[in-house]
Formats: C-alpha cells, structure tokens, sequence
C-alpha cells in the first residue's frame, strides 16, 4: 500500500513479476486489492492477498509506524517473514519507517552494529553494491568495516563474483586523500579477509570503476545517489529535446534512437528496483516513492532472486570472517 502510485503500480508490478513463477503476497486493505485485480481479469495462482487494515504514510516517524500501527501493511509484511510465511519483504513506502518496522519486528543480525541501505548501481561488469545510502549519517569506521563485508555478500549474492573487490568513496584516489574516517576504515579493510581492497575511488570514477562494492557513510552515499540520478533524468531528458529539435535531428533520433535507449537504460532506477537493508534478519527491498509498474516488478524479482541465493546466510558468514564489534570497540 505504500508509494505514490499504490496500489496501482503495486498490483501491476505484482502480475508482470508473477510471470517468473514464483509466489507474490500482495499485503493491504483485502478489498482494495481485490478490486484491483479483478479490473485486470483476476489473479494468476501464485499471486495471493494477505488483509492489512492500516496503511503507513510518508508523513508518519519511523517509530510511531513500526510500534504504533500495529496492522499496517509494512509491519504485518514483515511478520510474514519472521514468521516464515514469506522469504523477503518488497516496500515503495516511507523508507524510514521500513527499516524501523525490520529492526523493530525481525531484529538485527547477531554482530550488526547498524543496518545499512544498499543499491546496486551501474558498472562496466554489470552492477556494483553502493553503501550506505541513507540509513546512517554519522558513521565510525568499524561501521564502515562492516558495510563492505555485508556488501560484498550482497555483490556475491546478486552477481555471482567469489572475491568482491571494494573501495571507500573519497575526494581523490591518492593514499591520505580523504576524511579521518574514510582512511581509517581503508586501514581496517586492508587487513578484512573475504574482499580484495582496492583503495579509494572518486564520486567521477564510480560509474566506470571495476570494484564490486563502493562504501561510503549514509550521508554522502544518499548524495551521490540522488545527484547521479538527477543527472541521469536530465541527461535523459536534454537527449529527448535534442532529439525533437529539427527536421533533421528527428531523422537521426529514428536511427540513433534504439542504441541511446540501450545506453540510458542501465541509469533508469526502475531497472535496480530498489535499495537492499542490510544487516536486519530478513531480505528486504526498499523502492521508491515514485515507482511504476516496470520498478516495483524490477524489486520483487530483486527480493527473490537475493532470497534465493541465500543473501542472510552469506551477510552472517562474511561477517563472521570480518572484524568482530569487540575487537573495533578496543581499538
């Protein structure tokens, strides 16, 4: 029930990944979705209705949603999961009331100091893991530490590479580039076993780097998200102008036009389908307010694939092998 467009978009993004085979619990106001989807001729079998009679708002605080509203849609879904009545939780909701709602219903991972939000980005192998993206502003570097282990699982679980590589985000590639806490962190990530540490890399480079996991702290990774993808709809956006200017340029746009598509379309949000919370016991998907029908499809396919590849075992075995919170807290 939660987004701009639910739940609408919820119900059309439901169908087109229901396609795949696999079983979709959409969680809300029964009625509502019924109705939904008997204007487009009724569910398929595997996609069920699952009644929640309160709906959390994007004005609600994070913790009125999670301990006030006891039968919102965003926590009955993840009682679902801890319950094992589901495998992930897929929300185009309030984010700060979701990561509540996870921490607060199916509690941290043992050895999580923070949960942390990831996204997969664009990269010239495919997609790359980017960290924390919100969640934490203030970060200390054993938080840091722990982002690229859990990162790095999730780089294993989505793409399949055995020994992710990761950089610490910074203002220049050089060594003792950076702020006290990134080199601090990159200091402790030399010596975490699992990864292969490659240093700094610069907000310019993070779009064609090779590194399979990029970590930063909540603040300057929300920021580079966002300014990346303003800076993707504009591009987008100028092209189509372009395109559309003259007689002559509307001819070039009818030749050019499949391969600029092709090469816009791995900066189209809708194609990641969603931020991943980290560090909670339940594999969760938090998309954006603004997502169609195309992106919430994109986040269900995520959530499943990432619960199908085992993403929490991998989390708690890369963090057993990585730095314990002990040993960060003595240092």
């Amino acid at each position: 029930m939660g987004g701009d467009h639910a739940p609408t978009a919820t119900v059309d993004g439901a169908l087109a990944a229901a396609e795949d085979g696999f079983h979709i619990l959409l969680v809300g106001d029964e009625a509502v979705l019924h109705d939904e989807l008997k204007r487009r001729g009724g569910p398929p079998p595997n996609v069920h209705v699952h009644h929640a009679s309160e709906v959390v708002e994007m004005e609600d605080t994070p913790r009125s949603a999670a301990r006030g509203k006891k039968d919102s849609s965003l926590r009955v879904a993840f009682e679902l999961v801890r319950s094992a009545q589901a495998d992930a939780v897929v929300t185009m909701g309030n984010s700060g009331a979701a990561m509540a709602a996870g921490i607060f219903v199916c509690r941290r991972l043992p050895g999580v100091l923070r949960p942390a939000i990831a996204t997969l980005i664009p990269s010239p192998a495919g997609r790359a893991v980017l960290l924390d993206v919100g969640a934490n502003v203030d970060c200390k570097p054993e938080h840091l530490v722990q982002f690229a282990a859990m990162g790095a699982a999730l780089a294993s679980a989505a793409t399949g590479v055995t020994q992710p590589s990761v950089k610490v985000l910074s203002n220049g590639s050089e060594e003792g580039k950076g702020t006290d806490l990134t080199r601090a962190a990159a200091t402790r990530l030399a010596d975490l076993p699992g990864i292969e540490f490659q240093g700094y890399i610069e907000p310019a480079q993070v779009l064609r780097s090779d590194a399979n996991v990029i970590v930063t702290d909540g603040w300057t990774g929300n920021i580079l998200l966002k300014t990346a993808e303003g800076v993707a709809s504009h591009l987008a956006s100028a092209v189509r102008d372009a395109a559309h200017s003259t007689w002559m340029a509307r001819s070039g746009a009818l030749l050019l036009g499949p391969a600029l598509r092709r090469a816009l379309k791995p900066l189209d949000h809708r194609e990641a389908g969603g931020g991943l919370l980290l560090g909670i016991d339940a594999c969760a998907v938090i998309g954006h307010g603004s997502a169609d029908g195309q992106a919430v499809a994109s986040a269900l396919r995520l959530a499943e694939r990432l619960s199908r590849e085992g993403l929490l075992l991998r989390i708690q075995e890369a963090l057993a092998h990585g730095e314990r919170p002990e040993e960060a807290s003595a240092q």
